[in-house]
């Protein structure tokens, strides 16, 4: 009788424990409708120097909520609007990584997210000029395929690179045409600063687009985990691009397949924009050395960093303004 009584009770407090758990609130998950990325800073998120993030930070994230994700570190900053933002990290591996801890965090709706990528590049001087943004159509991968020394090239090759098929889905990513359609008619007349150390190094160049003054663009960005430089290496993107049918490209980088990758792996690519603003040529001018062009300096890192920014925050803005009809449009 007493065991019997004992186990009655044990269901007994089984039962109210069970209702109280299942009587708690359910935590919602928070509603991000834009993130956005830079891809490092120069110091602190605001009030100094600025870097690709900082302009962002004192837009939106002044006083916002901050999450640690893990021991990168990686801080993730959440406004009141629902636009979150970080530091992604340097190069493919950290981008990828960045971009996979946050979207897989639970704590966050990614469900209809706008994924922003807003960062600084490189450009032939043949295709644009110092302070261009770009709005990407489509990614690809410099190092992904087959390629050798032009030294040992076999005669009956006219290339230093050779596609494999195995490669393709990293290595050439279209974005969302659609998209990319809206964002380059919404920014393509937007503003943009210019300064007088960028007017004289443009001048350094013989090339007509170099001389231009800024302007929105778009076409191919090309990522690279090095940060390559110089005449031959941008011949050599161009051939990775025709392997692909891509066409030229217009900007070099190091992170934006990395991006599309994970997008893709997550079922988001449809909603990925990478903005990139052109803050130095990739190879030299006449008389001067590939190292002696590393070491220079365009005058043209701040006014990218202004301009990025500028045609970036345009897209968060007008997607905010009426978000009703941009959650579920594209």
């Amino acid at each position: 009788m007493k065991q019997r009584i004992r186990g009655m009770l044990v269901v007994g407090l089984l039962l109210i424990a069970m209702s109280m758990i299942s009587a708690q609130p359910i935590e919602e998950k928070q509603p991000i409708k834009v993130l956005v990325f830079g891809m490092f800073e120069v110091g602190e998120n605001m009030g100094d120097f600025a870097g690709e993030f900082q302009h962002f930070y004192e837009a939106y994230f002044d006083g916002a909520e901050s999450y640690e994700l893990n021991s990168m570190p990686l801080t993730l900053y959440v406004n009141e609007e629902g636009v979150a933002g970080a530091i992604a990290g340097m190069g493919k591996a950290q981008a990828g990584a960045t971009l996979t801890t946050i979207l897989r965090d639970d704590r966050f709706d990614f469900s209809d997210t706008y994924i922003l990528i807003s960062g600084c590049s490189g450009m032939n001087p043949e295709r644009g000029t110092l302070g261009d943004v770009v709005i990407a159509d489509a990614l690809v991968d410099y190092e992904l395929g087959h390629a050798w020394k032009e030294s040992d090239n076999p005669k009956d090759s006219d290339s230093l690179f050779l596609r494999s098929s195995g490669y393709d889905r990293s290595g050439y990513i279209r974005l969302n045409s659609s998209l990319v359609d809206w964002a380059f008619g919404l920014v393509q007349d937007v503003p943009l600063n210019d300064a007088k150390a960028a007017k004289e190094y443009r001048k350094l160049y013989s090339a007509e687009e170099a001389l231009e003054t800024p302007a929105v663009r778009r076409g191919v960005s090309v990522t690279g985990d090095s940060y390559w430089h110089g005449k031959a290496s941008s011949e050599h993107a161009d051939d990775v691009c025709a392997a692909y049918d891509a066409g030229t490209y217009m900007v070099t980088q190091m992170e934006d397949n990395a991006f599309g990758v994970v997008a893709l792996n997550e079922n988001k690519l449809d909603r990925l924009l990478v903005i990139r603003d052109v803050v130095n040529y990739d190879q030299p001018h006449p008389g001067q050395s590939v190292t002696e062009s590393l070491d220079a300096s365009s005058g043209a890192f701040s006014i990218g960093m202004e301009n990025g920014f500028a045609v970036t925050n345009s897209i968060i803005e007008e997607l905010l303004s009426d978000w009703e009809y941009y959650r579920s449009a594209f």
